[in-house]
């Protein structure tokens, strides 16, 4: 007899891994953009390139566990629910089909037969038909396939483009298909608040966790002279001032050493305040660029720009990508960047391959140091929930991935055994993620979120020219930036968009 989903109620309450899926745009100078300004109606959009792909042919697939295999066979998840269809999975990333929300899935439901013909037969034994998208490219796929009438199921939230995905017409809201007020949900209902939208629910949040994490090599801090950045968090001792003290010392440890190189040191160390650029409250964007804290959070920044303190690695010279071989070789202390990298082909993975040092034995990480002033220990938190797109024709289908996915969250049995195939196939440790489980909700920092990008397309874009990133990225890149001139400068565009989004729902 499988056991009833009520038997679940003791169980942890998120997962042991955050989702790896929307790892965001590594790219740095690419413009991704997508035209259109009409509220509740899809993008306008260029050609964009979709690829039905199997995800057996993809690295994110991972060899079958047998525990995982076995408490998904005897999981119940949802005797109402008769998905008949596959699903239609438009991103980037093929989701893993080994996992135990997809074991829960095929043990409960099958693996639907309607879909593997129209799409070939590589997908019949898949839940997912994988329409993949270059990363570049994905809003403008999504708006195209949405206008056309062939809509995709599903496509991965992404908060630097929310609340502007929804009003641009390309998801639609939950609010009676997943009841997201019942207890199931009571761990996050808190973070799906400050996601409504027009008084609707788009974003069933399942799991939140660190935007961002500061990663170092043990052995490269130590031979600096600078003890471990871990050792001093769990002493309560890692903060913006002992941060700068060990920036100093790294820098003067040798010839071209620098304390950070990533696309997140500035917005992290800002989030440490607790403030947002730009916030949700009682479903109205809130701009807080003029609030104290987020100046001197700014003060901070300004050091890192080159020639100034110069602590933060100097991009410019590096061709606008991040210098993971630097970071490896020891001269960058501190890669600020997603938990991704560290998976298999992630990045700080491939230049571990064939080094002198030991992924699992040298590598570690700290969240962004605490704000001194702060009354809380604040990060900037990220969440990965599936959207269902406006158009999607296979509702019973998503429905029963979400309570799947929600299932496998909760269950102990499940997380261990899902903890287990992790550490196998991407080399996480026990200490790693026990860390990474203090540093989720109702753990020992306070998370917000920041809605700064998605407020316009103006905003979203991610060539330097976005007037939120002139004012929260140039002054950590240039030293001749100034953050209150910068923001002189772009504040009415700020505002502009922010009142335009808030009028649509007023």
């Amino acid at each position: 007899m499988k056991r009833s989903q009520k038997l679940l109620a003791c169980a942890l309450a998120l997962t042991t891994v955050i989702s790896a899926a929307a790892c965001g745009n590594s790219s740095g100078g690419r413009a991704d953009t997508t035209t259109g300004a009409n509220a509740n109606t899809p993008a306008e959009t260029t050609e964009a390139a979709v690829t039905t792909t199997a995800a057996t042919t993809t690295a994110a697939t991972n060899d079958t566990d047998a525990a995982v295999q076995d408490l998904a066979s005897n999981t119940e998840v949802d005797k109402d629910l008769n998905p008949t269809k596959k699903i239609k999975w438009l991103c980037w990333w093929p989701i893993d089909e080994t996992s135990a929300e997809s074991e829960l899935f095929k043990a409960n439901y099958g693996v639907p037969e309607e879909g593997s013909k129209a799409y070939g037969e590589e997908f019949a034994d898949k839940i997912f038909v994988f329409n993949q998208v270059s990363y570049g490219d994905r809003y403008d796929a999504l708006g195209k396939l949405v206008a056309s009438g062939d809509s995709p199921d599903m496509f991965p939230f992404e908060i630097n483009y929310f609340p502007l995905s929804v009003y641009k017409g390309m998801f639609q809201s939950i609010d009676g298909i997943i009841d997201t007020y019942s207890d199931d949900w009571k761990g996050t209902r808190e973070a799906m608040d400050q996601f409504m939208w027009g008084g609707k629910n788009y974003a069933p949040i399942i799991v939140e966790g660190l935007d961002s994490l500061w990663w170092y090599r043990r052995s490269v801090a130590e031979e600096a002279g600078l003890g471990d950045p871990y050792e001093l968090y769990v002493n309560g001792e890692w903060t913006w001032d002992t941060m700068l003290e060990m920036a100093e010392k790294f820098k003067n440890s040798g010839e071209n050493k620098y304390l950070t190189d990533g696309w997140y040191v500035q917005r992290s160390i800002v989030g440490t305040t607790g403030v947002p650029f730009v916030s949700l409250e009682n479903g109205k964007l809130k701009s807080n660029i003029h609030d104290p804290n987020i100046e001197r959070a700014m003060e901070v920044v300004a050091k890192f720009a080159h020639d100034a303190q110069g602590y933060g690695y100097p991009k410019n010279e590096a061709g606008w990508t991040l210098s993971y071989d630097k970071w490896a070789a020891g001269n960058i202390l501190f890669m600020v960047d997603g938990q991704w990298v560290y998976d298999s082909n992630g990045d700080i993975d491939n230049v571990s391959k064939g080094a002198t040092w030991d992924k699992a034995e040298d590598v570690m990480f700290v969240p962004a140091p605490r704000d001194p002033e702060a009354d809380q220990y604040y990060q900037f938190f990220k969440t990965d929930p599936f959207m269902l797109c406006v158009g999607a024709e296979n509702v019973e289908g998503y429905k029963a991935w979400i309570k799947c996915n929600l299932i496998a969250s909760k269950d102990p049995d499940i997380l261990a055994a899902s903890r287990e195939k992790y550490k196998r196939d991407h080399s996480w440790t026990d200490e790693q993620l026990d860390l990474l489980d203090d540093l989720k909700t109702g753990g020992a920092v306070k998370g917000i979120y920041d809605f700064r990008k998605g407020i316009s397309v103006e905003c979203w874009v991610d060539d330097g020219t976005s007037p939120v990133d002139k004012i929260v990225n140039e002054p950590y890149n240039n030293k001749d930036s100034v953050f209150n001139v910068l923001l002189e400068e772009n504040e009415g565009a700020i505002n502009t968009a922010i009142d335009l989004l808030n009028a649509s729902v007023s």
